[in-house]
């Protein structure tokens, strides 16, 4: 009866079901196999989606190679800070080589640098002065590095938006308030370092 039917029916029509009902059947057959079988993948290769966090990856070890051939940093701390850096620069619109240049002159990128004034960190922060401005505990400031990096790039950013150019921002980050000619030294030690890390893109 069913033959009769299907035979009935004029060939183009027959021709489109079968063509439809194979698009269903072959990637089940595909993936699932036989029922004898086990389960199969796919038998063609799915090209690898280009993700953020595979972009975010690849630019952290872009960087983090780049500050250890210019500053000398272990690849695997130059990763860790790498992966800092770019995070707080890019919340706070910084250049990142601004700020690991920063972490450069300020601790040597020792995490758990101390000055006799009282400042911590990488980024050589106070936390008496700033925990608050930056809405974390001085704790944290104190053992966290991230926390600590992301500190330094907020008050760096405060300093710019008050003066408006990068020279005056570093000065009143180095001396506390904004004094035109007061941190020519450090201005200049953070610009030498600023080159270097540069030089490695090239």
């Amino acid at each position: 009866m069913l033959g009769m039917l299907w035979n009935s029916l004029p060939v183009l029509l027959r021709v489109q079901m079968m063509a439809g009902l194979m698009i269903v059947l072959v990637p089940l057959l595909v993936v699932h196999g036989t029922v004898d079988e086990k389960p199969r993948t796919l038998a063609f290769a799915v090209p690898a989606a280009v993700t953020p966090a595979t972009t975010w990856g690849r630019a952290v070890d872009d960087f983090g190679s780049r500050m250890t051939r210019a500053f000398g940093v272990q690849p695997a701390a130059a990763n860790d800070f790498a992966g800092w850096i770019l995070e707080a620069s890019a919340r706070h619109h910084l250049d990142p080589e601004l700020l690991a240049s920063l972490v450069k002159i300020e601790s040597q990128f020792r995490v758990h640098a101390r000055s006799r004034r009282g400042a911590v960190g990488p980024t050589q922060v106070k936390p008496l002065v700033w925990s608050e401005f930056c809405g974390t505990s001085r704790q944290n400031l104190l053992v966290d590095p991230e926390e600590n990096i992301y500190c330094g790039a907020q008050v760096l950013s405060h300093f710019r938006d008050r003066c408006g150019a990068e020279a005056c921002a570093l000065e009143g980050y180095n001396t506390g308030k904004p004094r035109p000619g007061r941190a020519r030294h450090y201005v200049a030690r953070i610009d030498a370092a600023m080159e270097q890390l540069r030089s490695t893109a090239l």
